[in-house]
This record gives C-alpha cells, structure tokens and sequence, in this order.
C-alpha cells in the first residue's frame, strides 16, 4: 500500500472511533471529584467530612438566611464560634454600603487573620454567608464558607507561611456583592490584601472549576501549573467569563486591583438558589476539591514573592486534573504560523510527489467549513423541533441525557458524512490536508483576536504539523507510521476539546445544544479523511447510525418529564397589592411559562395581560386575591431645594408593616442623578443595567431599616414626576399556603422565592 492509499478502508476509522470513545469516557471520569478526606485526615490537610460537620452546624435545620435576617444573624454567630474555637480573634465588620444596581444594604463581614512570616502584603481567602431567600445556601455559598473555616484550620496547624492571610466571610453578596464592596471600602486590612481566593457555587456537586483569575493572569496560571492539583482551568473560560453579566464577590476583589484565582462547582444547577440547596444535596466530594484547591492555593500564593509585574494573559487548559499546559498568550500567533507553515510544507510535497492533486487539496479545502455549516443549520433545527416536542421548556431539565446524545450524535453524524460526500473527488489527503490547515487558519486568526479562546485549536494544529513531517518521512512502506501520524493528531483534539465540551451543558444548558452538536463536529472533524476511506459498501453505515441515534435521542428528550422533585423548575409566587386602586392578586411566575395544572385551578390563574411591575418584562399569571388590609409603603418629603434650575430632594422610605425591601423607581424618560441612600452616594445606572430595567432607574435597601431610609437624589426641573414605590416581604401570607400546597414537587421557589409586594404611584414635584 502507498501513500495514497494511507490506511486501511475501515479499521483505522474504527480505531479513532474508538480512541476518541476512551477520551470521552475520560473525560467523564473526570467529571467526579474526588473523595472526601475522613475526619482523622492529618490536620494540614483538608478535610471535607470535617467541612460538612460545620457546615451542619451553621446550615442544617434548612433555614434561608439572606441579608440582615436573624437567620443569617445566628449563621454569623456560628462562623464567629468556630473562628475562635480555631485560635482566633475574629471581629465583626459593620458597614453601610451601596452597590452598583441601586441598591443599598448594611452587612456584618467575619474578618480574621493569620500573621505570616512578616512579609509585607496579604493574601485574602473569602466566602459569602448569606443566601437567597428561596432556599438554605449549603452549596452556594455554605460549602465555600466552611470551606474558608477547615482552610483556617489547616493553616492554623502548619508552619507559617511568609506572607500573613486574611479570612474573609462576607454578607449580602446575593443581594448585590455588597459584603466584598464594604470590605475593600471599609476594612483597614483591605489594603494590605494582595490577592484573594474566592469560593462560589452555582451547583451542589461536579468537579471544581478555577474559571477566573485577576489580570496578571500569566504570573498566575504558572504558579497553578506548578502548585494546585485538583481544580482545572481553562483559558476559554476564563475569556468567556469576562464577557458575561456575571459577578461575585472576585468582580469587586478584581477592581480592587487584587490578583487572585476564583473557584466553583456547578453541577446539579436545578438546586441553585432554591430549597434543594440544603445540606443534604451538598457534595461532600465537591467540597473536598474546592477546599482542598482553595488549601493549595492560598498556600501558594501566600509562600511567593507577591510580585505580579503587569497585566499578561496565558493560554492554558487541565488535562483531565493531571497536568496544566499553558504559554504565554503573546506566543500563540508564532505557535499557529509555525503550524500553518509546516502544514503548506506537506500539502506541496505530496502534491510533488503526485500524491494528492491539487484540484483535491482545494476540494478538500471546502470539507471543514462544510462541517461547520451542515453542523450548524442541522442544531438549529434539531434544537426547534424538540422545542416544538416540549423536550426543552427551560434552560435545564430533569432528564438532560436523551439531549446530549442527541445533539453529540448530530455532529458525528455530520463531520462522518462530510467526509463520505467528499472522499470521492478529494481523496483522504486533499481532505485531511484541506480539513488541518483550516485548523491552523482558525488557531492563527484567534492567536491574534483572542488567544484565550485558541487552546482548542492551536495543540492539534502543532501536533498535525509536526506528525505530518512524520508521514512525509515514512516512505512508500511506512503504513504503519503514516496511520499513527494521520491519527494522532485527531486523538489530540479529541484530548483538547473534549475535556471542555463535557462541562458546557452543566454551564450553558439548553439554550446551547445546537452549539454542542457544531463543537462536536469541529473537534470530530478529523474523523472525515477516516470516514471517507472505508470502503464504499459501508460509508453510509456509521453516519446513518449516528442519524439514528440522534433521532431517536431528540425523541426521548420530548417524552421524558422535564422536571422532577429532584430536578423541578424554578416557580415563584406572590401576593401584590397595587394601593392605589386597592386591588390584590396572586401572581405565579413558572420558569417554563406553563403552570402546572393543579396551581392553575387553585385559584382561577389566568396570563396577566401585562407586566405587573414595568421594569420587568415577564408576565405571570394571575389570579384575584383577597384584600389583607396591608399598609402600603411611604414616601415622606423632607426637604425639596432649588439649584441652577434643578431641585435636589430629601425623602425618607419606609415600610409600615415592616418589609425588608424597599424600591423607589424612577421611568425611563426622567433625568435623576445625584442618589445617594443614609449619606451614601448610589453609583449611577449604566446602560448594561438599564437594559435589565427597561430603562427605569431603581435606587433602594435590601435591609430597610425600622425608622425608614433617608434618601436624597436630584431632578432634573419642576415638572412633575410620576414615580412608582415598592415594598417587599419575603413568603406567601398564611391566606396563601393554599397555592404553596397546590404547586408540585415538580416546581419550587427559586432566588427571590414567594413573597409579598405592596406598590403605589408616588407624585413628587416641588411645594
């Protein structure tokens, strides 16, 4: 056999079939965390078993504690007793801050310290403590903050470590990161702090994820190369992150000027912000990876030089929790180039040789964006038919397996056809060269736009251009090197991408299967030359199987519940009373859109023709409900003055029946600026935050307190201003346990959870 005839016509496809199998399962495997350390683990280690035992203590009787609760007040008690029963001296930070989305809160921070060696600069460990008022918190952020005590522990019981460490439990971060605002603002310890190890959650199990990291990004991912071993990291998802709304407590640390790394689990997202977040659901493995590379890395970071030099980005990846191969992000355009050219170096020499014919190397040209095309329109139209099925009527679902099939199988499907339809005119070299060096193309245009996102592409780049030199060299009777050559680079970007195309249901959802089926296709791409060589009486055989299989997944998926007690969908209901026309009404907001069948009939609900609130364009259900007779909130003018035209106003808000929160509302076409809340200026909206609101500004206190908030802000002339106010309590009033009985099992409260709200149109305009 010679070159051109590189392979045999079935086994050598069946053989990367199979290798790219084992990295599935690998990657797979990878998926769990380890086990927990027991409770006699030596006392430098971390223990998650010891961790879950606080957490027990702090978290067990399911309570939600959110921000200024006497709930999250004994959860404090309990993390300041475990502090001092460590040897420490903990204190109580109090502080009134106003965060970013208008709103305003005062927390209590748990601060504590270990002194070093005396090194200058600090290295910060933190968690958040409070939670939602939907649910209990044990993952998110209980299992971090239990987290930061063992980490406390283990560091109380090792040598010193050069640089001091600075423990950090904040409130109100689900409110609005306000604890890690009042730290950097208000803590005397804040500017010693250098760099921080934050832990959030967003799930209650999975491996750990080090997702972010402060812009000295370089110096920082050699020191995790080098020192933590449990989480991985990715580059890609470090530049995704920067990109979303998304924040924690690391946003605020990172315009802080800290550097730092920020972890987290996300597996089981169904439990996030709801009732199922308790301690029973919380992963006892997912702790021990999170604490265990919280340990790690604080250790690291507070044993080096703390010299960041500037701010540099890295290119890196975990290899399966073994190893983290990165380089510096600048290199990687010399990386692609070099690949790109080696690649240009064997498409000429085969062609040469007469090989492989041109009019096949540009016929082949067109097979890698062929794939990516077909994979694309084919997502799209799976992911509607089995949105038109109900197989997705949420982000998530109980059953997501039959989808991931499906949406995998798609894109075999379509990276195995293209190369049956192409292997007639292009041969395997025209497509395996043709499909490679659109590989490098894309590698090289990412090394230079955004080199974060080009691992995936750029190691199997390089690894197709030095094995293609192999095969090169092989000769007429090197068979078997030229099919280990054309393999191993497939195998390559198998290992590169599938490593991270494991984890994007768990972080995206549903909203990206049709982007799973392409990214399945493109890391599969190089199966096409393997496909296309089989013989002509079996080509069909393996597209057509993997059509079936997606078929048959995609019906599954629309017949399978979406939902389970487990797994349910995010439901919130409310009691609302508008006081201006005295009209009340049960309102049911089902993430799905669909409200189960008994809710309905509970109380007569029908689709509100409107939003009921005008910043928020969901509308609910609705159903009439009975006046309680609650007090509606009020807005007292203190004071109004007059200054160049405009009118600076003096007000004070409360809540007579005693509500929490408190929102003063302004339209989208009024012109206030200048808000501040208890003396303390609101930064002001920004357009990102406005598109949330639908253009209304939003000022308020998650905390109000008993005596009201005294707020100040300016307007722009003495024409009127319709403004809208509103009070709100958290749970259904006892009139309404009947509709909390009649949701499912299926269905439960998620983020803000029930509660009740009380509006009114406020008039202001100069006396």
């Amino acid at each position: 056999m010679n070159l051109t005839e590189p392979t045999p016509r079935g086994g050598v496809f069946v053989i990367v079939l199979l290798l790219y199998a084992a990295v599935i399962c690998l990657a797979a495997f990878r998926a769990q965390p380890p086990p927990p350390k027991p409770a006699d683990a030596p006392t430098s280690q971390f223990s998650a078993v010891r961790a879950k035992s606080v957490l027990q203590q702090l978290v067990g009787n399911g309570a939600p504690h959110p921000v200024g609760s006497a709930a999250d007040a004994a959860v404090r008690d309990g993390i300041v007793a475990q502090l001092r029963e460590l040897g420490y001296q903990p204190r109580v930070q109090d502080s009134f801050v106003c965060g970013e989305f208008g709103q305003c809160a005062e927390v209590k921070n748990v601060v504590a310290r270990l002194d070093g060696e005396g090194a200058s600069g600090a290295v910060l460990v933190s968690a958040h403590y409070d939670s939602v008022p939907a649910g209990p918190g044990a993952s998110d952020d209980g299992a971090g903050t239990v987290s930061v005590l063992e980490i406390a522990r283990a560091l109380k019981a090792s040598p010193p470590l050069h640089h001091p460490v600075i423990f950090l439990l904040d409130e109100g971060e689900e409110a609005g990161l306000f604890g890690a605002v009042a730290f950097v603002q208000d803590d005397p310890w804040a500017k010693d702090v250098r760099a921080d190890v934050n832990m959030d959650n967003r799930g209650t199990s999975g491996p750990t994820a080090m997702f972010e990291t402060g812009s000295a990004n370089q110096w920082l991912i050699r020191l995790f190369a080098k020192s933590i071993h449990h989480a991985d990291g990715t580059s890609l998802s470090y530049t995704v992150y920067k990109t979303l709304p998304n924040d924690t407590d690391f946003t605020i640390f990172k315009h802080a000027g800290y550097q730092g790394f920020n972890f987290a689990f996300i597996n089981d997202v169904a439990h996030y912000h709801t009732p199922l977040d308790n301690f029973a659901n919380a992963s006892a493995a997912s702790i021990q990876e999170e604490g265990e590379s919280g340990l790690d890395a604080v250790r690291a970071l507070a044993n080096s030089d703390l010299n960041f030099g500037p701010p540099s980005d890295a290119v890196y990846a975990g290899l399966f929790g073994w190893k983290t191969i990165w380089w510096p992000a600048h290199e990687t355009a010399g990386l692609a180039v070099l690949a790109l050219v080696l690649l240009l170096i064997e498409a000429a020499v085969l062609v040469r040789r007469g090989q492989m014919r041109m009019k096949a190397y540009v016929i082949g040209l067109f097979a890698w964006p062929s794939i990516l095309i077909a994979s694309m329109v084919a997502g799209v139209v799976l992911q509607w038919l089995v949105g038109k099925g109900g197989g997705i009527p949420t982000n998530w679902v109980a059953h997501p397996a039959p989808l991931l099939i499906a949406f995998w199988a798609l894109g075999f499907a379509v990276a195995a056809a293209v190369g049956v339809v192409f292997a007639r005119l292009a041969g395997f070299w025209g497509l395996w060269t043709g499909i490679w060096v659109w590989w490098v193309v894309v590698a090289l245009v990412l090394g230079i736009l955004a080199p974060g996102l080009s691992y995936f592409f750029v190691v199997p780049s390089v690894a197709a251009g030095i094995f293609g030199l192999a095969i090169l060299f092989a000769g007429r009777g090197g068979q078997g090197l030229i099919a280990v050559g054309t393999v191993i680079p497939a195998v390559v970007a198998a290992i590169a991408g599938f490593g991270m195309l494991w984890f994007l249901y768990a972080a995206l959802g549903n909203v990206f299967l049709a982007g799973i089926a392409v990214s399945v296709a493109m890391i599969a791409a190089p199966l096409a030359p393997f496909a296309g060589a089989v013989s002509s009486g079996n080509r069909w055989k393996f597209p057509s199987l993997a059509v079936l299989v997606a078929v048959i997944g995609a019906v599954a998926a629309s017949l399978v519940p979406p939902f389970s007690a487990t797994s349910p969908e995010g439901l919130n209901l409310q009691y609302h009373l508008d006081a201006d026309t005295d009209q009340s009404q049960w309102l049911a907001y089902p993430s799905s859109g669909r409200l189960p069948p008994a809710l309905m009939h509970a109380a007569s609900f029908v689709r509100a023709q409107a939003a009921i609130y005008p910043w928020d364009a969901s509308t609910p259900f609705a159903a009439v409900a009975p006046t309680l007779g609650l007090a509606a909130p009020e807005l007292t003018i203190q004071s109004v003055t007059p200054s160049q035209g405009k009118y600076q106003y003096d007000v004070l808000l409360k809540s007579p029946r005693g509500a929490p929160r408190i929102i003063l509302g302004f339209p989208p076409n009024v012109d206030v600026d200048s808000v501040s809340a208890s003396g303390h200026s609101i930064p002001p909206f920004d357009s990102r935050m406005l598109r949330y609101t639908h253009g209304w500004h939003l000022y308020g206190d998650v905390d109000v307190p008993a005596d009201g908030l005294e707020m100040k802000f300016t307007l722009p002339s003495a024409a009127p201003v319709e403004a809208l106010l509103l009070d709100e309590s958290y749970g259904l009033p006892p009139q309404g346990a009947f509709l909390g009985n009649a949701r499912p099992d299926t269905a439960v409260a998620n983020n803000s959870g029930d509660a009740v709200t009380v509006t009114r149109r406020i008039t202001l305009k100069p006396q």
